[in-house]
């Protein structure tokens, strides 16, 4: 068994299009740059590590992604037993924002 939470890249892509949300928009926002967004959308499964480790995600790096998609309106879901990862909105479309033209 891994001994860091494992996510996929794809989750961050799934919640940035949620997001209405460029990678260079989450990378701005996360404070990091669009190179480290892309390369964690593109890199499949990854480990998030409380330390930078090659082959990981730094938490540091991980958690100001989380933040600036959760600022967005949008979370993370883990794998659980039953179903994969996902993303999905934190409030029900009639509490959400109307999406812009």
């Amino acid at each position: 068994m891994d001994e860091f939470p494992t996510f996929d890249g794809r989750q961050i892509t799934a919640a940035r299009a949620l997001a209405s949300l460029t990678v260079a928009d989450l990378a701005e926002k996360a404070g990091v740059t669009p190179r480290t967004v892309h390369r964690i959308e593109i890199g499949g499964p990854f480990s998030v590590s409380p330390s930078r480790r090659h082959g990981h995600v730094s938490a540091d790096v991980w958690d100001r992604i989380v933040a600036a998609l959760l600022a967005a309106g949008v979370e993370l879901q883990p794998e659980d037993g039953a179903r994969g990862s996902g993303a999905r909105w934190i409030r029900p479309r009639r509490d959400r924002k109307p999406e812009p033209p």
